[in-house]
């Protein structure tokens, strides 16, 4: 089974693709491509949501940390380094690559392109 969420996936992939530099419109893109649910929030500020109980929701700096990045990677799955802007993920299902200039944009992308094919986790 493929992900249900393969078009915000799709689409997250393409806006980091496109991006020049770590942005927090990008990490809020790539948060909502991963957790769908926040799409029903109210935004406060770029990559700020609102629950319905008035807590806030902050979108990880995906693009700028690569903390942040590395949670992509689904599970069962591993990050493989190679030369600078150049990320593999790698599982039992295959290997994906990221390729860009910033080296937390490249694992968003390898990251993000294994969440469309790997069906084995959480949403």
């Amino acid at each position: 089974m493929i992900n249900p969420n393969r078009s915000a996936l799709n689409a997250a992939v393409r806006a980091c693709a496109g991006a020049s530099a770590a942005d927090r419109q990008l990490d809020a893109i790539i948060a909502s491509a991963v957790f769908p649910a926040l799409t029903s929030l109210p935004a406060l500020d770029t990559a700020v949501w609102r629950h319905e109980d008035g807590t806030r929701v902050r979108a990880l700096r995906y693009s700028g940390s690569r903390a942040a990045a590395t949670t992509l990677v689904p599970a069962g799955c591993w990050l493989e380094d190679g030369v600078s802007g150049i990320a593999r993920v790698c599982g039992a299902e295959g290997e994906w690559d990221g390729i860009h200039s910033v080296g937390e944009i490249a694992i968003c992308i390898a990251a993000l392109k294994a969440r469309i094919n790997v069906d084995s986790f959480p949403a």
